[in-house]
């Protein structure tokens, strides 16, 4: 049994590189980035179907997640829709899954480059692992090696990739675009983009020695620094958090997953404090 758990995000697919495009509220322009995400998930399953996998779970992984549309997905996959949930992108992830992909992703908060990169929430200015910065890729894949369950794709813009080569070695990557700065970028042909898609998706399942288990051991520190400072004030309130500067707070634990679902709990929550 071959089957396949894809987590969804839409900050990395093609032409879109401005926070409105990703936003209900940005009307046409994320109407037109949805369609976009539904195109290359499309494409992505597709390939996985040709290589004749078993089982294909989307995870809508995006903001509010309730983006992706069921009627505009092929019928062979499943699809995961809303929040809050557990373990947010990549939950019902479990060992019956071969590997994941992380498709649309986008670069870490704290990059020099990278299309809409931030961390979970762009309520950080950025967050470090253990000294080093992390974003979604890392973290996620983390989340994911304690299941051991590889990652096998990863599709985004060039910082993206790059980052993921970075963390995880030689792993398949799809550029969707090039990033010019935070806000712009050189974009693809779609007729192009969509074949790669396909193709990779279809590699990435033959190709098994690429794929990337990756495991962090404990212990773990979470080092979170935020754009307001009173969200520190904030977070200083909750048991086993550490002020260590004006906007930085840390907290440590053995237990990844009290990690990741506190990192998930202040994006989901902090994000609404004005």
């Amino acid at each position: 049994m071959i089957n396949i758990y894809i987590s969804a995000d839409i900050e990395g697919v093609n032409n879109v590189v401005y926070p409105h495009q990703t936003e209900v509220s940005g009307g046409e322009s994320y109407f037109l980035a949805l369609k976009q995400q539904h195109e290359e998930l499309n494409r992505i399953v597709e390939g996985l179907l040709e290589a004749q996998v078993d089982k294909i779970t989307i995870n809508d992984a995006h903001g509010t997640m309730e983006n992706l549309h069921i009627s505009k997905l092929s019928p062979k996959i499943e699809l995961i829709s809303g929040k809050p949930k557990p373990v947010s992108m990549l939950s019902n992830l479990d060992e019956s899954y071969s590997c994941v992909f992380f498709t649309g992703y986008h670069a870490k908060a704290g990059s020099k480059k990278g299309v809409l990169a931030h961390t979970f929430s762009t309520i950080f200015n950025y967050i470090k692992l253990n000294g080093n910065l992390v974003g979604e890729i890392e973290l996620n894949a983390i989340y994911a090696g304690h299941l051991d369950i590889p990652v096998a794709l990863v599709t985004g813009d060039d910082a993206t990739c790059n980052e993921a080569k970075d963390v995880l070695g030689n792993i398949k990557t799809v550029s969707t675009k090039t990033a010019i700065s935070t806000t712009a970028a050189k974009c693809k042909s779609n007729e192009a983009l969509f074949q790669e898609l396909k193709s990779a998706a279809y590699e990435a399942v033959k190709n098994h020695q690429n794929w990337a288990l990756y495991k962090k051991n404990p212990s773990y520190v979470i080092e979170l620094d935020f754009r307001d400072r009173k969200l520190a004030d904030i977070i200083e309130l909750l048991p086993n958090i550490e002020r260590i500067s004006a906007s930085t707070v840390k907290f440590e634990s053995n237990n990844y997953q009290e990690i990741y679902k506190l990192l998930q709990f202040l994006s989901a929550t902090l994000f609404y404090i004005k």
